[in-house]
């Protein structure tokens, strides 16, 4: 396929693989805009004495992944790992409940019986649930959140990790059967992988040499592929949009919140929410990687990652609010006391920080993103591609971009001549 020019705004790792999939499809006219002087986004860890300060668990998927096949085909290097993972979850009293291999929340309940369907906002989802599943789950978001949940869209509940819950008490047995049955049960509960066989998820991969050399790698093939790479390039959208060549292909793989302005609508309400992220040297007895999720919406800490830089063990403290030092440590052990916690030595803190992340979608966002779709739509047809700024898993992301490219550079050639 041979096609006219692809101009890609944002240089994290949606507009990195924008380019490299652009031109695979056959276009050799290619640029690729960050507005920062690296390219990677919120994929590209913070660093500090030489190692990476990673914030959130970014994971690609075993060989065959179509994002590893892309990069891999340009030489890039992934390293596979066991993938290992677990959940802390609040029990009766003041117990804890863990669970290996899940990272969902896991809950007593007396029935498996679902409300009728999955509404618009987080509350609705939570409807949907057994009320004895549905209280736990409305008191952690309300910790994790702490906003209304009737304004938050149902979608956050993947990147707060509470989308499929395991249910304690019915038998392993019954839940699959009707997993299989019912596809609402199947969206809303789960089973861990090794309570019935499940083989998918086992491993997962992390790129050679950390994520910093990669994006650095990632720019050196581009530029050896012949892609324009602009950084420190703070990109007008009115300008983008206004100067758009004959047969350009614009792909926004930005924040879509200046664009509003740019088409006349009135921009969104957004789900804003801080987060503190400590990161200590440590010593660990157990699997490495390895995240554990905290669903029992007390204390601080809502995630613990432990990972491998240069040679270095550090442990990750995702929270909430902020947390002294003392009372951060508590928790930590706490949460890890059920998975090799017995094995783990927290040093020195080498990293902290304090940051907004815009990850969980408001209703009033996602309506406005459809409208600004359409908008979009009507005055460029299939030449603007959109980032896919709904979803949160990178597969679907992925996915949505590189059909929107092919769509795109299918019907540029006969635009170019049409102008």
């Amino acid at each position: 396929m041979s096609a006219g020019k692809v101009r890609i705004v944002g240089g994290g790792l949606t507009g990195v693989l924008a380019a490299f999939e652009a031109h695979r499809l056959g276009c050799r006219d290619i640029e690729l805009h960050e507005r920062f002087d690296r390219l990677g986004g919120v994929a590209l860890p913070r660093a500090a004495h030489g190692l990476e300060l990673r914030e959130g668990c970014i994971y690609f998927g075993p060989p065959g992944d179509p994002m590893r096949v892309l990069f891999e085909g340009h030489g890039l290097a992934f390293e596979d790992f066991e993938n290992r993972f677990g959940s802390v979850s609040p029990a009766p009293g003041d117990d804890l409940t863990f669970v290996r291999d899940f990272g969902g929340p896991a809950l007593p309940t007396r029935t498996l019986a679902l409300g009728e369907g999955i509404g618009e906002t987080l509350t609705d989802r939570l409807r949907a649930y057994p009320k004895e599943i549905a209280e736990p789950l409305r008191r952690y978001c309300q910790w994790h959140l702490g906003t209304w949940l009737d304004e938050v869209h149902e979608s956050a509940a993947i990147p707060m990790a509470i989308n499929r819950v395991y249910p304690l008490g019915p038998p392993a047995a019954e839940i699959a059967a009707l997993k299989r049955s019912d596809p609402l049960h199947d969206e809303l509960y789960a089973i861990p992988r090794a309570l019935w066989g499940r083989l998918n998820n086992l491993t997962a991969s992390l790129p050679q040499d950390g994520f910093s050399a990669f994006f650095e790698r990632c720019r050196r093939k581009l530029e050896g592929l012949g892609v324009k790479v602009f950084d420190t390039a703070l990109v007008s959208p009115r300008q983008a949009l206004a100067a758009r060549e004959p047969g350009e292909t614009l792909v926004w793989a930005a924040n879509p919140m200046p664009l509003f302005k740019a088409v006349g609508l009135e921009a969104p309400k957004l789900v804003k929410k801080s987060f503190a992220t400590y990161v200590f040297k440590a010593r660990y007895g157990g699997h490495l990687p390895f995240y554990a999720q905290n669903f029992t919406a007390r204390g601080s800490v809502f995630r613990v990652y432990l990972y491998e830089s240069r040679g270095e063990t550090l442990l990750l403290a995702e929270c909430v609010a902020e947390c002294g030092d003392a009372e951060l440590r508590r928790e930590i052990h706490r949460l890890m006391s059920g998975f090799a916690g017995a094995g783990l030595s927290i040093g020195e803190q080498v990293g902290q920080n304090l940051a907004p992340r815009w990850i969980y979608q408001s209703v009033e966002a996602m309506r406005g993103l459809k409208t600004l779709r359409a908008s979009l739509a009507r005055s460029m047809g299939a030449a603007f591609v959109p980032g896919a700024w709904e979803p949160y898993a990178k597969a679907e992301k992925f996915a949505e971009v590189n059909a929107g490219l092919a769509a795109a550079l299918q019907s540029a050639p006969a635009a170019a001549t049409a102008a």
